[in-house]
């Protein structure tokens, strides 16, 4: 019974440095340049979901 006592936090704390682990190579993987990420803006400015939910045709 012992070793359920000090098996339980060690999953807890391997999962939450899986997790840590995951989100850091993520976002080091997501690094954009300032022209990808202009572009990016202005691509979501211009056909965002707010721009197609208020045209008519789309109502």
């Amino acid at each position: 019974m012992m070793w359920l006592l000090l098996l339980i936090p060690a999953a807890i704390i391997t999962v939450a440095i899986y997790f840590e682990k995951r989100g850091k190579r993520e976002a080091q993987e997501a690094n954009l340049s300032m022209k990808d990420r202009t572009m990016l803006e202005q691509d979501y400015i211009e056909h965002g979901a707010g721009n197609e939910a208020s045209k008519p045709e789309n109502l």
